[in-house]
């Protein structure tokens, strides 16, 4: 039960959000894109070079909420498709449910919110034998499905092209107190808005 409660609670953000959407939403959009994960922070080589951005695919949908003239609430819930990374014996996937702010300024929009971030891990177990200084250590692999989560914030901009099409580029902010284990991962996406439903 543990481990499926973090997808019940997504199921029923979405669901809220889907109900109400149908009901008061003043714009309804879907994006796609790709997600950079903690740029910077993940080691990828024995000579200590870190990432920049991998393929990471993204989809996710919004519900904007016109507040009053330039300010909208747009909350939006996502996640990036299940692939094998780095190590092939892990099976990993990101979900996300962000509340945003939105500001509209021309054919500009400025985004802030709050929000959490989910990462699923999967994996048969066992151990793995990585490198570890000069030599090599065993290291556990997650037996079944193991969830993690994080409060994040968000900050982003984007364009407005015309009515139907917009792009964004977002950073989602981990750990904010804690210097040691701040993080950032960015995503860029493309979105189409279907307008009021």
């Amino acid at each position: 039960m543990k481990n499926s409660k973090y997808s019940i609670i997504l199921f029923y953000y979405s669901f809220f959000f889907l109900i109400l959407g149908k009901v008061y939403a003043y714009d309804v959009s879907l994006s796609v894109g790709n997600l950079c994960e903690y740029v910077g922070k993940i080691q990828t080589d024995d000579s200590g070079s870190t990432n920049l951005c991998g393929f990471d695919p993204l989809i996710a949908g919004t519900f904007e909420y016109q507040l009053k003239n330039q300010f909208s609430l747009a909350p939006e819930i996502g996640l990036t498709f299940p692939k094998s990374g780095r190590d092939s014996y892990i099976n990993k996937m990101s979900l996300f449910a962000i509340a945003n702010g939105k500001y509209n300024y021309s054919n500009y929009h400025f985004i802030a919110g709050v929000g959490l971030f989910f990462t699923r891990l999967s994996s048969s177990g066992g151990n793995e034998e990585l490198r570890n200084g000069t030599g090599t250590a065993s290291f556990p692999l997650a037996n079944g499905v193991v969830y993690s989560r994080n409060f994040i914030l968000n900050f982003g901009a984007g364009y407005d092209f015309n009515k139907d099409w917009s792009a964004d580029v977002l950073a989602f902010l981990f750990n904010a107190l804690h210097k040691e284990d701040r993080a950032v991962s960015v995503a860029f996406k493309g979105i189409y808005h279907f307008g009021e439903l």
